[in-house]
């Protein structure tokens, strides 16, 4: 079923399209968040919020000006935005950024693996909101440059421009770190 059918389907209320949407994004959606905010609570809470409005909110979605997985992670953006401007500030705790790795990002891999990781982790913890958003939904989330710009509400040159800066910040912070 494509995205417009299900969301119709959604938007009349149908929980076994409901069941479907949450099966196909909740796990992204939880990624995106927790890899914004560095807490397995928040970033589940995020996923809940985000599914819950678009149940509430299904028959505004528009598959003529959005795919559905960009209409989703523009909410969960919104609702990351707010909670780090709720706790007034942008920059996580290192302690917290520890925290980023999940048990399945972490059950695979060997131990130099996993200090690379922590480390990238940490390098892009230290990111502005905007520069670890962009580069979060480009290189995690696996969507279109033009996608996180519609998502982030920025030009696709504007966005361009954050990855580099954010790409260039994450590289010097990764030889600082040596």
């Amino acid at each position: 079923m494509d995205d417009g059918a299900l969301m119709e389907r959604v938007s009349r209320g149908d929980r076994e399209a409901f069941t479907v949407l949450v099966k196909q994004y909740a796990p992204a959606l939880e990624r995106f968040a927790i890899r914004l905010l560095f807490q397995q609570h928040q970033a589940e809470e995020v996923a809940q919020e985000t599914l819950t409005r678009a149940w509430l909110k299904a028959c505004d979605y528009d598959p003529k000006r959005a795919r559905l997985s960009t209409w989703l992670h523009q909410i969960a953006h919104n609702l990351c935005v707010d909670i780090l401007r709720r706790q007034d500030r942008e920059l996580p705790l290192a302690h917290e950024a520890e925290g980023g790795l999940t048990a399945a990002d972490t059950a695979e891999n060997s131990m130099s693996t996993l200090e690379s990781k922590d480390r990238i982790v940490k390098a892009i913890a230290v990111l502005s909101e905007r520069h670890r958003t962009a580069l979060v939904l480009t290189y995690y989330q696996c969507l279109s440059n033009r996608e996180v710009a519609e998502i982030m509400g920025v030009s696709l040159r504007a966005l361009e421009s954050l990855l580099v800066r954010a790409r260039q910040q994450v590289k010097v912070t990764l030889e600082e770190s040596q």
